[in-house]
């Protein structure tokens, strides 16, 4: 069996000489004109001085700093330093001998005669950017494409391609699908998109574009292997001048758009809710859809946080927008229409569309409490009865459940608690009784939840008439 010691000891002597004295060497030789060239010159020492090097055959010379390389040989600390310079020749050159003082004693490298190829490649078509739009003007708020294409010939060995962020004031930004990457003839073609909702009038400007480029660079490193490193270069397009034009006064949407309602019922019980369902189509920016505020007089109104979808496809910016509201009322109301006013960018001209009113009929409410005169302290317990359920309902129905909406309905409930405390007999009393303990007890609303789903949702759930019991007993005691 070989012995590994012996293996490491073999290669460290035949290492180690290539590591002694002082030379030094270039990165790649022959190179193309106007390619950057790497002179590495290494010195084995504790204490070494290296060349102040200004030019080299007419070229200016940059320092890129050292390198400090450490290791043990029987024992022994050896300490190898590499100093880098670089140049760009435009021609044929001999790399002069300098002199390297190590720990006090001056050493010499050889000459190095560098080969410089004229550069007989096209390089300018190695790479193009492309800046471009789908449209040279547009309205504000119309959705303009804008396509940054990179092309990198094949035979160009690149290693990474980052976009740059593009430039851009005034506009709304939304970036459309994934980064495409696609062969096109000698080409490999890199492209991104997005759409640009320009938010003023006149002329604006985009980009230009910029996209940097790591191409693979052929370099030795400190023990003298060839290593491929990336070169950076960016490479930057035209800008684009988008030409906006205004809407008409009063108008903020541009596209073409249509609305409907749905309605859960015409005909309700008193205290019980209709949901309205707003939905509104565009083939446009629906984002820049500002839904109207929904006002009936004597009616509770509850909204639910909107939903907006949005698509692009075959070039066309689609999208809905939907509400749905919750309301509440003990007297017959009607649901107002809904207007919206859109510019058609296509025919030039401001279009309406609108919805029906609907009317809610409400039975049961303070129509039907007018036939049978109720004394006036009663009258009183029923309006704060009727406004506790209201409340409770809207809670439920809406989906709410923040703090202040469920503050306001325990605040009306305990307004009217009476002492003692009333046995409740049906699951309506059974909720009114629970309701001012919901949010200190999780059993209680729990139940209460449940007596609200068979009360106003159709659902059958078992309620324990001596759980409930226990339960009001124990939060009433708290």
């Amino acid at each position: 069996m070989s012995n590994p010691g012996r293996i490491v000891l073999s290669l460290l002597l035949l290492i180690l000489p290539l590591f002694a004295g002082v030379h030094a060497k270039v990165d790649e030789n022959p190179v193309i004109a106007g390619e950057r060239v790497e002179l590495e010159i290494e010195a084995t020492g504790e204490r070494v001085e290296f060349p102040k090097i200004g030019r080299v055959g007419g070229s200016e010379v940059t320092t890129e700093g050292s390198r400090r390389l450490e290791w043990f040989d029987a024992n022994r600390s050896v300490v190898k330093w590499v100093q880098i310079y670089t140049f760009t020749p435009k021609k044929s050159v001999t790399i002069p001998s300098y002199t390297v003082v190590v720990d006090g004693k001056e050493e010499r490298t050889k000459p190095i005669f560098l080969q410089v190829k004229p550069d007989t490649r096209q390089r300018k078509n190695d790479f193009r950017i492309e800046l471009k739009t789908d449209r040279q003007t547009a309205y504000v708020g119309e959705p303009v494409e804008v396509t940054i294409r990179f092309k990198e010939r094949r035979d160009v060995p690149v290693m990474s391609v980052d976009f740059v962020p593009l430039k851009y004031e005034d506009f709304w930004v939304k970036r459309v699908g994934k980064p495409r990457r696609y062969s096109e003839g000698e080409y490999l073609v890199h492209e991104i998109r997005y759409l640009f909702f320009p938010q003023k009038a006149g002329a604006l400007r985009i980009g230009p574009a910029q996209v940097k480029v790591a191409m693979a660079k052929k370099m030795r490193d400190a023990f003298g292997f060839i290593v491929r490193r990336p070169q950076w270069t960016t490479l930057t397009s035209e800008p684009l001048t988008l030409s906006v034009k205004p809407l008409p006064e009063g108008v903020t949407l541009v596209g073409d758009f249509s609305l409907d309602t749905e309605i859960s019922s015409r005909r309700v019980e008193s205290g019980s809710p209709v949901t309205l369902t707003l939905r509104v189509k565009a083939k446009g920016n629906i984002e820049d859809f500002e839904p109207p505020q929904l006002k009936i007089p004597d009616v509770t109104v509850y909204a639910e946080p909107a939903k907006i979808t949005q698509n692009y496809s075959g070039g066309v910016y689609t999208g809905t927008w939907e509400r749905r509201y919750v309301l509440i009322a003990d007297s017959p109301f009607t649901i107002p229409s809904f207007r919206l006013r859109f510019f058609d960018p296509e025919k030039e001209e401001v279009k309406e569309v609108s919805s029906d009113p609907v009317r809610i009929d409400v039975i049961g409410g303070e129509e039907a409490a007018k036939e049978t005169p109720l004394p006036e302290a009663e009258k009183r317990i029923q309006r704060r009865d009727k406004g506790t359920l209201l409340s409770l309902i809207a809670a439920f129905a809406a989906g709410m459940g923040t703090a202040a909406l469920l503050s306001w309905a325990i605040g009306r409930v305990r307004r009217r608690r009476r002492e003692p405390h009333e046995r409740p007999k049906g699951e309506l009393q059974m909720l009114q009784a629970l309701m001012p303990y919901i949010s200190e007890s999780k059993e209680a609303a729990q139940m209460a939840e449940n007596l609200y789903a068979n009360l106003f949702e159709g659902r059958a759930v078992r309620i324990d008439r001596k759980m409930f019991e226990k339960l009001l007993e124990r939060v009433r005691r708290s």
